[in-house]
Formats: C-alpha cells, structure tokens, sequence
C-alpha cells in the first residue's frame, strides 16, 4: 500500500483552541472526524500522533484515546509500532448504510407524524430558512449541518433516540462521500426542495407521502455511490 504523506492537516489542527478543563480525547476526536469527513484528511494519509501532541500542547495519551475511537469508527488503521493512517472508503460498506438509514429513517418519519405538533412545524420552517441563507451564501459546512438538523427533528420528534445514535454513526461514512463530490448549488438546491416536500407532508400529517418524499430525498446517497464508482472505472 502506497501512504500519502500530507501533513496539510497539521495547519488546521493549529487553529484548533482546546477547553483544557473539558475531555481533551472528545474534542481531538471531533477535529479529527471533521478533517476527515470534509476530505481534509485523505484516504491514506499517514497521521502523526506525536505531532499532533505538539501542536495542542498535550500528552500523546488523549490523542491516542481519540484515534483509537476513529478506528473503532472504521476511519482509521492502526498498525501498532508502526503507522497509523486514514482508511479509504468502503464503498460496499456505504452502500450498506445507506440501506440501514433509509429503514430507519422512513420508521423515524412515519413516528413522528403520530406526535407532530405546530411548534415542532415551526422548527422545521426555522432550519430551511437557516439552510436557504447557507445555500445563498455558498456556506457548504453550514448547509450540511442545517441538513443534519433537519433530519434530527424528525427523530427528536419521534422519541427514538437510540435510532439517531445509529444514524449518526452510519452518517459518519455518508459524510465522506458528500464531501468528496462537487459542492453543486442546483444540486444542493434540490436537496433543500427535498427538504420542503417532507415538511409539507408532515403538516399534513400524511405518512404515504412522508415516506416517498423521505425516499426520494434519501437516493441522493446511492446517485452519489454510482458517479464515484463511474469515475473509478475511469
């Protein structure tokens, strides 16, 4: 296996301030699952424990609590008394969470139709009015993360916290495959569409619908799978 050695990372972890009496390993972790998520760090990029120890002024004890948790992730390889580095990814693997999320995230909707109610509507319209603003401004992180509440008040609402635990974890890989395609302003515009015919079913508390706009929305991720697997073959 060929390893890139790309320490471009280094540069953003050094604009990274820790809480010094918060748990240093969660926020090492959650800069680390950024970097990769967003294709800053890349598949096959060598990770330099000691460096990264350096440069947030830590012991190598916490950092190597947070990578130990990205591996547990399936992100990253350690390869003890030797190299750690980003695992490439597993497209088979995100074809499978795409398949868990969309049961999950149809049984989600359907749930909280059942318990929906007019200030909970009023959320909604809140996070695609902050989404419209991102798309507007070209802001992509701010885009996806407005995406991420949107779909997180559908589970808040359904009282099924333990099937967004999951859909955070399976959203970690999603993520990766979101970034490293072409940041599209129609196709993001489609997405905030989306988002606006699922609430519209929502008001009108009709599940059938909910569901197939929640379908649609969700194929997005295997539209994705197929032009990366195009251009691997090319």
């Amino acid at each position: 296996m060929k390893f890139l050695k790309d320490n471009t990372y280094l540069e953003y972890i050094k604009d990274f301030k820790l809480i010094k009496n918060k748990n240093l390993s969660k926020q090492i972790y959650k800069v680390l699952l950024k970097l990769i998520t967003k294709d800053i760090l890349k598949s096959n990029t060598l990770i330099l424990e000691y460096k990264i120890s350096l440069i947030l002024n830590v012991s190598k004890t916490p950092v190597r609590e947070a990578l130990k948790k990205l591996e547990n992730d399936n992100l990253l390889k350690i390869l003890p008394q030797s190299k750690t580095y980003v695992l490439p990814i597993n497209l088979e693997k995100v074809i499978s969470y795409y398949k868990i999320r969309e049961a999950l995230e149809l049984l989600l909707i359907e749930e909280a139709i059942k318990k929906i109610k007019n200030d909970d509507l009023k959320i909604f319209y809140s996070i695609i009015e902050k989404q419209e603003l991102a798309l507007k401004n070209d802001n992509f992180d701010s885009f996806f993360e407005y995406d991420n509440a949107f779909h997180f008040q559908i589970a808040k609402i359904a009282k099924l916290s333990d099937a967004w635990d999951i859909l955070e974890k399976i959203n970690i890989h999603i993520s990766r495959i979101r970034y490293i395609t072409t940041n599209d302003y129609k196709w993001n515009k489609d997405v905030l569409i989306e988002h606006k015919n699922i609430l519209k079913a929502l008001k009108q508390k009709n599940i059938n619908l909910a569901k197939t706009q929640m379908s649609i929305h969700l194929s997005r991720v295997s539209e994705i799978i197929k032009l990366i697997m195009i251009n691997k073959k090319e």
